[in-house]
């Protein structure tokens, strides 16, 4: 809708350019362009800082919406402002412009953005590291990991793998240091569901996964 609005912005200011018209209440126009631009921005900034900490592309959405209205209150103001100063009446139109494929440009880098949310993907690079540093911290001679995946769909994020310990450790052993383990990462990595699988290092059939292998060294 933005991207339709920015298109319908940039067809009326080409007409305007074609047949320059004088701006008709200032004063007012002016008043109103300030009082939306305030408003809009203190909402927009409100969501954004939600998106972030929920990691919502919805939220994050709606603010930037919300900050297509101050980019063109904002072209609207220093439009009026530039004609009143000047009398040139093409500066509001080139303005409007400027502002419309700003909006274009925000419009298809939300697409992109929403499009990427609906479909899974791996943790992102730096979150990624995270979390093999973290399991590097645990590795020994008795402790390895390996078939390490991870996932993100929408807000939530998704990261297994396997550790392999040696045959004698009790299963009380084993399930203490998968749910340490759990815990860390779920608190390195904050909305996040962990799933451990506990093998015995010594069976060849433990280290048949094709997934991600952890080499030592």
């Amino acid at each position: 809708l933005i991207v339709v609005a920015a298109l319908a912005i940039i067809h009326a200011a080409i007409g305007r350019l074609q047949e320059p018209q004088p701006l008709e209440q200032v004063g007012i126009g002016l008043a109103i362009s300030l009082l939306a631009t305030a408003l809009n921005g203190l909402v927009a900034w409100v969501l954004l800082k939600a998106a972030r900490r929920f990691d919502s592309i919805t939220l994050r959405a709606d603010a930037h919406h919300l900050l297509t209205d101050v980019w063109t209150s904002t072209g609207v103001v220093v439009g009026i402002g530039l004609v009143k100063l000047t009398g040139l009446t093409i500066i509001d139109p080139l303005i409007a412009i400027a502002v419309a494929v700003n909006i274009v440009f925000t419009g298809w880098k939300l697409l992109h953005e929403t499009a990427s949310g609906l479909l899974d993907r791996s943790l992102p690079d730096q979150e990624q590291r995270q979390l093999e540093n973290l399991l590097a911290s645990y590795e020994s001679d008795e402790i390895r990991f390996h078939a390490l995946r991870s996932r993100v769909a929408g807000s939530r994020r998704f990261v297994s793998f396997h550790v392999l310990v040696p045959g004698h450790w009790s299963v009380k052993a084993g399930h203490d240091l998968c749910e340490e383990l759990e815990h860390k990462v779920a608190s390195t990595l904050t909305r996040t569901h962990v799933l451990t699988h506990l093998e015995p290092i010594e069976d060849s059939k433990a280290w048949d996964d094709q997934g991600f292998r952890w080499e030592q060294g």
